[in-house]
């Protein structure tokens, strides 16, 4: 019998696993496709070009500030992810690749779209209005002299210009083949550059599949499964806002890394594991790590004087003095010749811009309204003070309107969001017992 129950708790376990992994899988694609087709197609090849670009200076360590002193998700993408076979569906690189490089993506699909909106017509009367164009400035620079004004008709009817505009598959192919090599590849799927850019998309799949996973793990420190569930899912749909800007590649890492050192400050974990995950977050964001240092700071290290176990308030202050140094180390020794490319400081900016204001507004609104369940949380109440240092420095070093900047008050505040929501519908049924009673 004991054996009988101890099969279903295994099971039941085992079928609870099985539904996290499935919501954490599904999302984190469902996000990395999303942002491929958002943020990384938002300027067709291009983007591609500056994330290739960005990444190769950034890997000589030539690149600017402060992307290079955020190094690690780069080296990551350089040493891992982009030996990983998996390759993402970028529709609109995808297409444009096929009408420059190859001769088979012009099928007579292709063609109908092309004449659809394009028009045989439209393409008649434009080359009419290019001839009427060519002979008003013919006449206008050779007044009166018509055998120069037809000798050089006659060269520019030569170039066959009229054929680029009724054969667009043939111009285009034309043109595909005069790209230089160093961009044309960033069209072909099989080049290292595509590969690359593959690798970029594959890390931010597998970091954020990680980071919902340490999301419900922080849930169910407060929370039963159902409810954290849900607090992956609501992280999911409030995360895409963030995607409005170029998603940095150290983005996730940092999330992911900030969430970690939040786990294992509630569950006041081994001290080496965390030693290491704060030095592993400052090589994404020192100031994710040196806020992530803080939080185990209020709830570890003043209780820690009070009741003086002077080796844990040393541990306290040595993961403070971390992000510090490491900051110090990274721009003055490791990039000293890594510079700004914006300005180091952004309030003036962000006091003025109305967007500023607006997308942190939307971005926090369920923070604010549940702050008020900060009491019935001993660990918000005694780590709450890192917010406003934390939003005052945002405003003041960065741009506010790049909401995934205010990404880690979200996480933190995703159990004390959903235990609010969870008291607040329970306190509505006691309510309406009440009065039926």
């Amino acid at each position: 019998m004991a054996d009988h129950h101890l099969k279903f708790a295994l099971s039941a376990k085992a079928r609870s696993t099985a539904v996290v992994f499935l919501f954490v899988f599904v999302l984190s694609y469902v996000f990395t496709s999303v942002s491929v087709w958002t943020t990384d197609s938002r300027f067709i090849t291009v983007s591609r070009f500056i994330r290739v670009y960005g990444h190769e200076n950034l890997i000589r360590g030539t690149g600017y500030a402060p992307e290079q002193y955020r190094f690690g998700g780069f080296y990551l993408v350089e040493n891992f992810f982009k030996y990983i076979p998996l390759k993402w569906y970028d529709v609109y690189n995808s297409n444009l690749s096929g009408l420059l490089t190859s001769e088979e993506a012009w099928t007579d699909e292709m063609q109908k779209n092309v004449d659809k909106f394009f028009p045989q017509d439209d393409r008649e009367e434009m080359i009419g209005e290019v001839q009427r164009v060519i002979d008003e400035t013919l006449e206008s620079f050779f007044p009166g002299n018509a055998l120069v004004q037809n000798l050089l008709r006659g060269m520019i009817d030569g170039l066959q210009w009229q054929s680029y505009l009724t054969n667009i598959e043939e111009t285009l192919l034309t043109l595909g083949e005069m790209i230089p090599e160093n961009i044309r590849n960033h069209l072909l799927e099989d080049s290292e550059e595509t590969r690359l850019v593959n690798g970029y998309f594959t890390s931010r799949f597998f970091l954020f599949m990680i980071l919902l996973t340490i999301i419900y793990f922080l849930c169910r420190e407060f929370l039963n499964p159902v409810q954290s569930l849900f607090g992956v899912v609501l992280f999911a749909a409030l995360v895409p806002i963030a995607l409005q800007d170029f998603l940095q590649a150290e983005t996730v890492l940092s999330l992911l890394l900030f969430s970690s050192m939040l786990l294992l400050t509630k569950r006041d974990g081994s001290r080496l594991i965390l030693f290491l995950v704060t030095i592993l977050c400052c090589t994404a964001r020192t100031d994710h790590a040196l806020f992530g240092a803080l939080i185990y700071g209020l709830i570890h290290g003043t209780e820690s004087l009070r009741r003086r176990q002077w080796s844990r308030a040393l541990f306290s202050a040595l993961l403070l003095i971390i992000p510090v140094v490491a900051t110090a180390l990274i721009s003055g020794f490791l990039f000293p010749e890594a510079e700004y490319y914006v300005d180091l400081i952004q309030f003036e900016f962000n006091i003025t811009h109305i967007w500023s204001w607006i997308f942190p507004s939307i971005l926090l609104l369920l923070p604010i309204v549940f702050f008020s369940q900060i009491k019935h949380f001993e660990f918000y109440r005694k780590t709450w003070p890192w917010i406003p240092l934390f939003v005052g420095t945002n405003f003041v070093l960065g741009k506010t309107a790049e909401v995934r900047l205010f990404l880690p008050l979200v996480i933190y505040s995703i159990p004390l969001v959903i235990g609010g929501v969870i008291r607040s519908l329970e306190e509505e049924k006691n309510s309406a017992n009440s009065r039926e009673v």
